[in-house]
């Protein structure tokens, strides 16, 4: 997964958590349940957007430390 992905993860991650407890907090009509699932799928994206981006700079480092000359 690219860092991009990543990044697209935890956004849809973070503005679903905020929604839905803007919506409940507002409206107060949402099924415990339904709030319940979107917290897990909004935790479920969060975790993998940040393992993929750290796997992606961790990559880049990678990458980058290969690429430097060693002098002597």
């Amino acid at each position: 997964m690219s860092r991009q992905r990543g990044l697209q993860f935890e956004a849809f991650g973070c503005i679903l958590i905020v929604t839905v407890m803007l919506t409940d907090r507002f409206l107060f009509t949402l099924q415990d349940n339904f709030v319940l699932a979107c917290a897990i799928v909004s935790a479920a994206a969060l975790t993998i957007g940040i393992r993929a981006v750290k796997r992606a700079d961790e990559r880049a480092q990678a990458e980058a430390a290969r690429d430097i000359p060693v002098r002597n």
